[in-house]
């Protein structure tokens, strides 16, 4: 056994190629472990950066507040200074009374609505304590086929009641009338109901028609 250690060591060509050996058996076995986990292929790395990005949702711009027109409108009567105002689009008829300095002690109040919108180029009246009531105008009433002006023959008594100084029961005896007289032939037959007088005539007689 002796003998043949020593001719091992005698033989370093001998050494080397057991080195050699010895050494091709472990690179293949510890070698990946050296170098670490394996880089998927360039391609592979450019889809998943492309699915990633494509994933992720848009940026959303913030909306930009959207802002309404002023409107301009005119105010007279019982206020300290009636003129034309410039306000918001969402001004009620108050903010234009306080605009005009406010109303006057003379001022009728319960006969406006101060909640009510305003609309671009509207005239606001506020009228004084003691003037006679508006009467409304044509378009304020039941509209028919003869310029806004309402059809004795075709209204309501709900239609007759928007007419200035027709409450409920005279509204239903003009239906009374129609329906047992037939269909009103000329306005001038409304005198005929009773509780219609001249007084009352004059203030309807351009709101209403027979066509």
């Amino acid at each position: 056994m002796s003998d043949l250690a020593h001719s091992w060591y005698r033989r370093p060509q001998l050494v080397a190629a057991a080195v050699c050996i010895v050494l091709g058996l472990l690179i293949p076995m510890v070698g990946p472990r050296l170098r670490g986990p394996a880089q998927p292929p360039a391609d592979d790395l450019a889809f998943t950066t492309f699915a990633e990005s494509a994933s992720l949702p848009a940026p959303i711009s913030p909306a930009e507040p959207t802002t309404s027109p002023d409107v301009i409108v005119y105010i007279s009567g019982a206020v300290a200074a009636p003129d034309v105002y410039r306000l918001p689009a969402t001004a009620r008829v108050l903010d234009l009374v306080v605009a005009a300095g406010g109303l006057l002690p003379t001022a009728a109040s319960e006969q406006i609505n101060l909640a009510a919108p305003l609309s671009d180029a509207q005239h606001v009246h506020i009228p004084r304590q003691g003037d006679p009531a508006a009467a409304p105008a044509p378009a304020d009433v039941a509209a028919s086929s003869s310029g806004g002006a309402l059809n004795l023959n075709r209204a309501s008594a709900v239609d007759l009641e928007e007419l200035p100084g027709i409450g409920q029961a005279l509204a239903a005896r003009i239906v009374a009338y129609r329906e047992q007289q037939g269909p009103f032939s000329s306005v001038e037959d409304l005198q005929q109901v009773s509780g219609i007088g001249e007084a009352l005539m004059n203030q309807i007689r351009p709101l209403v028609t027979v066509n």
